[in-house]
């Protein structure tokens, strides 16, 4: 072959496999150790006796969550101590957690001394300084977390849109839309840009305060700052506006959202259904299901709930119940327990002892179970029209379920019997006896 000649090969392309997740790693043995000791004092004995190698972040976070979860709040600061003398090397994540715990629990004096205790074991972030506001507002010490912000440069932490609106959030509980919009002010003052949860948060105060004129003021606001609104944004005016009786304003909006690239979601329509409920309007709450099918919009149980407990309140019961079927046929949606017992509620409310004791058998088909009111309902109404046999299938529901029948069940039970078989009567009466008083 000549010199100059060249011989062109065809490269392999190397072949693709398809991409495996890594497995996650397997979590440490002194881990699962301490997970498995059966008291969280236990667990703190055990990582303090450890040995140097194992003083290290994620078993004593492990520790700490323990005993904040079982509320053994004064163990956490002669703990803290402990691992401080043992050095070992906390995360603010930890301290975090922890301050959420406290604040959970209505302890917020400890959830300032965990914060100050922060520097003796890793810088302050920008996690702990808002669980310590969160803690602090949410136990109604706003003020409080108000003046937290000016020592936030002392901490190495800076402010941001996220703290004021922990702020936001507590001033609008206690002093409504006018003194939040002092805290919006300030905000801009320090050349914070509002975010759409700060919007958010507004809106709401004065819809509920029926300041519609000033929530709808935000939005141009909102528009003029380039924060776009929200699905949660329209709904909070749309419940504004339906809480004023303007529900025909409140459903133009889903036509504003639209203009403005907000797509609708189920929220939105949820605030418009319940308006059309509290008027009674069924009609109403179907036609916004068949919109939103038109919008690819998959009506979740909550839109199907409001349907079916307005129809169980005008005493449709049956209609309440091909709602039912259509849900799980037409949307594919799973009923949830407050859909069974809405329906069953409307059953026994309408006397239809029948159509109850199938959604009844449903509702056990599915994993749900009534509440023991609803049983005690539905045993007296099937005791009163004499159906003894369904009856005694619901009491045995209710013994496997610890439940007890009231006096008024009983008396309806006992009626029936006198007009039974003799060998439903037995069964019942087994029933009388082995039941608890």
């Amino acid at each position: 072959m000549p010199a100059t000649a060249t011989v062109q090969r065809r490269r392999r392309r190397p072949k693709k496999f398809p991409y495996k997740p890594k497995p996650p790693p397997e979590p440490h043995p002194f881990l699962l150790h301490l997970k498995s000791l059966p008291s969280p004092v236990a667990a703190a004995a055990s990582l303090l006796s450890a040995p140097r190698h194992l003083h290290d972040h994620p078993f004593a976070a492990c520790v700490l969550y323990r005993l904040a979860r079982a509320r053994l709040f004064p163990l956490v600061p002669p703990l803290l101590t402990a691992l401080r003398t043992l050095r070992v090397p906390l995360q603010p994540t930890a301290f975090a957690a922890l301050i959420d715990h406290l604040g959970a629990f209505s302890r917020p004096d400890a959830a300032l001394l965990v914060f100050r205790a922060v520097p003796a074991f890793c810088s302050h972030s920008n996690a702990t300084f808002h669980a310590l506001l969160h803690s602090l507002v949410c136990n109604g010490r706003v003020d409080a977390a108000r003046d937290m912000l000016p020592e936030a440069p002392k901490l190495g932490v800076r402010t941001n849109a996220v703290s004021y609106n922990i702020i936001l959030k507590g001033v609008c509980h206690r002093d409504g839309f006018s003194g939040a919009r002092v805290v919006l002010d300030e905000m801009l003052a320090r050349g914070l840009r509002p975010t759409v949860v700060t919007f958010n948060t507004l809106v709401g105060s004065a819809c509920r305060e029926g300041e519609l004129a000033a929530a709808e003021q935000l939005m141009d606001e909102m528009a003029r700052r380039s924060v776009p609104p929200n699905a949660v944004t329209y709904a909070l005016l749309m419940q504004g506006l339906c809480d004023a009786g303007r529900y025909d304003d409140a459903k133009k909006l889903l036509f504003d959202m639209e203009y403005r690239d907000c797509q609708p979601d189920v929220t939105n329509y949820g605030v418009l259904m319940s308006a059309c409920a509290a008027c009674g309007d069924a009609g109403g709450i179907r036609g916004l299901i068949s919109d939103m099918r038109k919008r690819k919009l998959t009506p979740d149980d909550a839109s199907y709930n409001v349907l079916i407990k307005c129809l169980c309140d005008a005493g449709k019961v049956d209609e309440a119940h091909r709602a039912l079927v259509e849900m799980q046929l037409k949307d594919g949606t799973v009923p949830s327990a407050a859909t069974y017992r809405v329906l069953l509620d409307g059953c026994c409310e309408a006397r239809d002892f029948d159509l109850g004791l199938r959604v009844f058998n449903a509702m056990l088909a599915s994993g749900h179970c009534p509440l023991a009111l609803t049983f005690r309902r539905l045993v007296r109404g099937l005791g009163e029209d004499g159906k003894a046999e369904e009856a005694c299938f619901v009491l045995e529901q209710m013994g496997q379920r610890g439940m007890r029948l009231d006096a008024q069940g009983w008396q309806s039970v006992a009626a029936c019997v006198c007009s039974s078989s003799s060998a439903t009567e037995m069964n019942l009466i087994n029933h009388l006896v082995s039941s608890p008083s």
